[in-house]
């Protein structure tokens, strides 16, 4: 158990050197899954009011989806990851807050 141990943190070890050791390698890496995962999310929400149209919901169903979506996410957000910092919960809170706005809407509160 303790070799398997050691062999593990020999590796991350020599995983911190050689990204230590290519520090504007490791930040190209990281932006570009960051573009990567926010053109995806861009694309995605850009589009999802119209796929779900074309797939017969209409559009207060469409903001019913995603408000119901967008609060849980919130609520999940903030009870479960209080230990990650206030940035995290503001975050979750502004899912919060767009997700009751978005809700208002399918009842046609706005």
């Amino acid at each position: 158990m303790t070799d398997s141990f050691r062999a593990a943190k020999l590796a991350r070890k020599q995983r911190q050197k050689w990204w230590s050791h290519h520090i504007p390698l490791a930040y190209a890496v990281l932006s570009s899954l960051f573009l990567v995962i926010y053109l995806g999310f861009a694309f995605v929400d850009r589009h999802i009011t119209g796929w779900l149209t074309t797939a017969g919901i209409s559009p207060s169903g469409v903001n019913l989806l995603l408000g119901t979506v967008s609060c849980g996410l919130g609520i999940w957000g903030i009870r479960s990851r209080q230990g990650l910092g206030t940035g995290w919960v503001l975050i979750f809170a502004w899912c919060l807050l767009s997700g009751i706005v978005t809700l208002a809407k399918a009842f046609s509160f706005f």
